[in-house]
């Protein structure tokens, strides 16, 4: 009978990995010691032996045995897994931190969670962010990720797990190149013209939706920016909407990385530049008024805070802030009840209709990204899906304005022949050519002189 092989015997602090008499793995090290300096140990299980030394990482302390655990027993899932929740968890917003998630579940674990991270090489990066590109994602999807994974090997980097990090040499285009068909498809993102006075009829028919959706549509603010909205933010003086803040969504995690709820908060706005002062028409002006009537009465009928200056302008019938998801669920509602629930139309096309008009009415782009909150002028060219050309026709019909005048009416004179330059005789007309070869034919009409003329043999003299 064969002898089994023997593992690999381990170096001190650097514990023990062993399967024990129900089948599982146990990885158990050294973690630290107590006051009386006895040794701390720590064991923990998995199903497999990978699993097991993942959980152990962890706590084992930084360099040493954790190091040459993860070079020999831990694949890159595990170990970027480790790498979100012992570090970078801390260092960006909740929401941040659940795109990075996604991303590593949804993209990089797939394709080469298996891998030693000490295995993973340029080429391999770079066919898999390519083939990203071939298969349709979206270039800043893909930048997001390559950015992702630079972090976490610079990180592999500082813990001597690999030498140099392979995504520094990793290609990818830099702008976004679309097809012909793609370009020309390109998702009209406003709400389309023939639907805006049907719309505007089915949120006039609500108390809520009426003002909500005519400070996205007239203003152009994001969704989370009109629920954050409170009474002292809108003067009615100046006739002026402050933006000073914006709802988000802060989910909580669990170790393992898994949501375990989800809660509506007020923080800054997207972005520095979506902090804004705006002027707005004066159709919101007297919807805001009207709402705010209303919301009086509701206070002094109910004693609920809605209509102080602290109050929020579109919370709930209790003072509360409205959330998101609750606010879609009733707009949805309501597009159902007037034969809407398929035209597409969501908050964010109220927005984009605000930039759309503004575009059509050949309004300067930097005016409109001061107006959207934008930090940049491209941004708000995205905005741009307007699918008429009636203001570029506007645009070029300065030339014809400037310059028509002078096209008509030209200083330069003609040139002339010198024989004629030489004569002080005035030049004969074409009126008075015709009427004297009439006379010298002796024809009363201009159909007699052609039948003539066709008939008589050409003469230099009678030439037309």
């Amino acid at each position: 009978m064969a002898r089994k092989k023997a593992a690999a015997k381990r170096s001190n602090n650097e514990g023990s990995v062993y399967q024990n008499k129900r089948g599982l793995w146990v990885a158990q090290a050294t973690i630290g010691y107590d006051e009386s300096g006895k040794q701390i140990r720590k064991a923990v299980s998995g199903k497999t032996r990978a699993e097991a030394v993942a959980n152990l990482a962890p706590y084992l302390p930084k360099g040493g045995a954790r190091k040459q655990i993860i070079k020999q027993d831990m694949a890159l899932e595990k170990h970027m897994q480790f790498w979100l929740m012992k570090y970078k968890r801390r260092t960006v917003a909740p929401r941040t931190f659940e795109k990075y998630l996604m991303n590593a579940k949804r993209y990089i674990y797939p394709f080469m969670g298996e891998y030693l991270p000490q295995d993973v090489s340029t080429n391999l990066l770079q066919d898999f962010l390519g083939g990203m590109l071939d298969d349709g994602y979206a270039l800043d999807t893909v930048k997001h990720i390559k950015y992702q994974l630079g972090q976490y090997f610079d990180y592999c980097v500082d813990e001597e797990i690999v030498v140099k990090n392979p995504v520094d040499k990793v290609r990818l285009q830099s702008r976004e190149r679309k097809t012909a068909e793609q370009a020309e498809e390109q998702e009209y993102k406003a709400i389309p013209e023939e639907l805006r006075d049907k719309f505007l009829a089915a949120i006039n028919t609500s108390p809520l939706f009426k003002p909500l959706c005519l400070t996205s549509m007239l203003a152009g603010l994001r969704i989370g920016e009109v629920l954050s909205l409170k009474w002292k933010d809108f003067n009615e003086k100046d006739k002026t909407l402050s933006v000073l803040r914006a709802q988000t969504v802060e989910p909580t995690f669990d170790e393992n990385g898994n949501v375990l709820k989800r809660t509506y908060v007020v923080g800054k706005t997207k972005t520095a530049g979506s902090v804004r002062v705006l002027p707005i028409p004066e159709l919101l002006y007297n919807a805001l008024c009207e709402w705010k009537k209303l919301r009086v009465m509701q206070e002094l009928l109910t004693g609920a805070p809605l209509g102080k200056p602290d109050d929020f302008i579109f919370g709930t019938n209790e003072g509360t802030m409205r959330t998101y998801h609750g606010t879609r669920h009733m707009f949805n509602r309501l597009l159902k009840k007037h034969g809407l629930d398929k035209a597409g139309i969501h908050f964010y096309k109220l927005r984009h209709t605000f930039s759309n008009t503004l575009f059509e009415a050949q309004e300067n782009p930097k005016v409109i990204q001061m107006l959207m909150g934008h930090k940049k002028v491209e941004t708000t060219m995205i905005y741009n899906t307007a699918t008429t050309n009636k203001y570029l026709q506007k645009a070029v019909n300065v030339f014809d304005e400037r310059y028509s005048a002078r096209g008509q009416k030209s200083d330069v004179k003609p040139e002339r022949s010198d024989e004629k330059e030489k004569s002080d005789e005035p030049q004969e007309t074409l009126e008075s050519r015709v009427a004297r070869f009439m006379d010298e034919f002796g024809v009363s009409s201009l159909e007699e002189l052609l039948e003539v003329i066709g008939e008589a043999p050409k003469k230099k003299d009678y030439e037309m």
